[in-house]
């Protein structure tokens, strides 16, 4: 999946940052603050992996925590990774070394590129964040 950053995000224009994603050559688009921060995409969640830490953007303006993705770090804590709720930097985008969109009807999507920048990815952790998430849960 390759990714546009967006500069803002309200509902009613989330259908012209998917039609300008669109024509830069993504599939989605991911919005920030007027204050450099990233938020999220549309509806799903952006998880990066910077290093051994599994970062995720700190709910602000309006924006709350995807379910999927708050399950998702339960799941990893409890399998003694490191995750993190925090403000992230658009300018902390060219350091990740993996990124996924994560929804309850998309799982985890590893994204291939951020605007122009490829993104690796981390096929063995999608498969298991995969793995957790389509497994059956209370």
């Amino acid at each position: 999946m390759r990714l546009a950053l967006a500069s803002s995000w309200a509902f009613a224009v989330n259908m012209a940052a998917i039609r300008e994603a669109k024509r830069r050559g993504a599939d989605a688009a991911l919005s920030g603050t007027s204050g450099g921060a990233v938020r999220e995409a549309g509806a799903s969640s952006l998880v990066v992996r910077l290093g051994d830490a599994l970062v995720t953007p700190a709910p602000s303006g309006g924006i709350l925590q995807g379910t999927t993705q708050l399950s998702l770090f339960e799941y990893l804590e409890r399998t003694g990774r490191h995750t993190a709720t925090r403000d992230i930097p658009t300018s902390t985008l060219q350091l990740v070394d993996a990124a996924w969109l994560v929804s309850s009807t998309r799982l985890a999507v590893p994204i291939t590129a951020i605007d122009e920048r490829a993104i690796g990815v981390d096929a063995a952790l999608t498969r298991e964040f995969n793995a957790y998430l389509r497994s059956p849960r209370d």
